[in-house]
């Protein structure tokens, strides 16, 4: 019988775990701290997305997590964002091979998992009799919040910036490239409870560009309406949601595909960096599903 090394994660411990632990690997571990962050701050209004949150209580100092979001449609995977200190990677794997707390038969997506513990969930798919699929390989880009607040940028006057609704979802779920994985209720709680910001046009108020900070707590779904592209709405809205994070103390990121060389660009035009080799976010298969 395996023994469960892993605890719920209370939100008593949370400042100490994220500020004095996790930060000791900084910029390294910025995905599970804002991950974390965004947990919390959820759970505590009550979004329709569920966190699971576990870390090893016996031994908080060396940065073990992983953290599971479920959402209410059925159909759709839970996300997982696993981390642990560098050195760590073989207590990590006893740990994954040893937790109950993961439902394979949900088909999870393990998001942005960093390179050194790529090989040891592939392994532990593997040994539930699963297959391992990239979704794709994310490039993290962050700016430090300092740099972020300092950011300035001239609205042309044909145009607003103002909060995105619940009344902008279902047109931006329509064109959402990630659809596939991420349900209605991703952007749901994200407009309620997160940061979400548009272009928005003076003559009739038509969304032009959008961008949000996401469940993971780093931006998502920063895109420019099809007929708008090219006129510099979706640096604008990048700008101004950046500078937002920043005065609040956030230091903003995002998981950009690879292969999405606009987005890429867009990041990089406004001042992001790029940290570290790409992580691979990795979908969990049947083993006869089809496909590469």
């Amino acid at each position: 019988m395996r023994s469960e090394v892993l605890e719920e994660m209370p939100e008593s411990i949370m400042e100490y775990f994220c500020e004095q632990v996790l930060k000791r690997d900084w910029p390294n571990c910025i995905h599970a701290y804002y991950f974390i962050k965004n947990a919390f701050q959820w759970k505590r209004k009550n979004s329709e997305s569920s966190y699971k949150l576990y870390y090893i209580s016996n031994d908080v100092e060396n940065g073990t997590f992983i953290g599971i979001l479920s959402r209410p449609e059925e159909g759709y995977p839970d996300l997982i964002v696993a981390y642990t200190f560098p050195g760590n990677e073989e207590q990590f794997q006893r740990m994954l091979f040893s937790t109950e707390y993961i439902n394979w038969q949900k088909k999870p997506l393990f998001q942005a998992v960093p390179s050194r513990m790529k090989a040891i969930v592939e392994t532990m798919i593997e040994e539930k009799g699963l297959k391992s699929k990239l979704y794709f390989n994310a490039v993290l880009k962050w700016m430090p919040a300092d740099e972020a607040a300092r950011l300035d940028y001239e609205i042309p006057e044909d145009v607003f910036i103002d909060q995105l609704s619940v009344d902008h979802i279902d047109f931006i779920y329509s064109l959402w490239t990630h659809s596939d994985v991420y349900p209605k209720s991703d952007l749901w709680d994200t407009v309620r409870l997160n940061i979400g910001l548009g272009v928005f046009s003076r003559l009739n108020g038509e969304l032009l560009a959008w961008v949000m900070c996401g469940s993971y707590g780093g931006l998502s779904t920063l895109m420019v309406h099809p007929d708008y592209r090219g006129r510099g709405f979706g640096k604008l809205i990048l700008l101004a949601v950046t500078k937002v994070m920043g005065e609040s103390g956030v230091s903003p990121y995002g998981l950009i595909n690879e292969k999405n060389k606009v987005s890429l660009g867009l990041f990089k035009s406004v001042g992001y960096v790029k940290h570290s080799t790409p992580l691979p976010c990795i979908e969990v298969e049947d083993p006869d599903a089809s496909g590469p």
